[in-house]
């Protein structure tokens, strides 16, 4: 369904002499919804009901959640990001200022009572959000997906390795490892240093002492601490 745009609407409603007022956000409990589709026959309506005010509310989709970002394919081959480079375009060529639908409404006695308009464009199209977009390519090159999910396993599994070997080798942290509070500062404090930025992935999302990433990171460190210190 076709629905108009903000001018147009704005000067249709003025036409019937009512006065047009647009909502930022909808949050209304008591409502009608009329079984209407045309705008002309809701201002018809207003007009019977004696009422002036015609409030009206847009959505619209948003462009960002259909650009798939470079950090989710960086680390595909070319023929992988030349597919994607290739959607991304096609989203930013679409006409974002399409409405996704409208409301209008007019209050009667604290009532909401009004109809929706709602146009799928971007469904009608068949384009999926970013999310079910990378997917669907992903779904055609199945072992290059492998590939990089097989690499940023053993990338964290070395990342993993030499972030030990630093705690194993700061005399500190002998005095900073006898319970989950003394471990969860430590390490908050570790990752902080100059030049840990690239072990973040690794503990993030951080939690608390008792709970999180980086709880389980450090129990598990700690657990290797000892057996590795029980064989001397």
């Amino acid at each position: 369904m076709t629905i108009p745009t903000n001018e147009l609407l704005i000067k249709t409603i003025e036409e019937n002499s009512l006065i047009p007022i647009e909502v930022n956000t909808m949050k209304i409990s008591n409502q009608i919804q009329l079984n209407i589709n045309e705008v002309d026959d809701f201002f018809q309506i207003v007009k019977n009901s004696n009422c002036y005010n015609v409030y009206y509310y847009y959505t619209y989709y948003d462009s960002e959640e259909y650009i798939i970002p470079f950090d989710w394919y960086s680390e595909y081959l070319d023929e992988f990001k030349k597919i994607v480079s290739k959607h991304n375009k096609m989203i930013k060529s679409l006409n974002f200022d399409i409405p996704k639908s409208l409301t209008l409404f007019m209050l009667q006695n604290g009532t909401f009572v009004g109809i929706q308009l709602e146009n799928p464009w971007i469904e009608n199209q068949g384009i999926y959000v970013a999310e079910a977009a990378i997917e669907e390519i992903e779904d055609s090159f199945d072992h290059e997906v492998k590939r990089v999910v097989a690499d940023k396993e053993e990338k964290r599994k070395q990342d993993e390795k030499e972030l030990r070997e630093i705690i194993f080798n700061d005399p500190e942290f002998k005095y900073n490892c006898k319970n989950q509070q003394l471990r969860h500062r430590y390490l908050a404090n570790l990752i902080q240093k100059e030049g840990m930025e690239k072990f973040d992935y690794l503990v993030e999302p951080f939690g608390a002492p008792h709970i999180g990433n980086a709880k389980m990171f450090m129990d598990l460190t700690y657990e290797l601490y000892k057996e590795l210190n029980n064989k001397f």
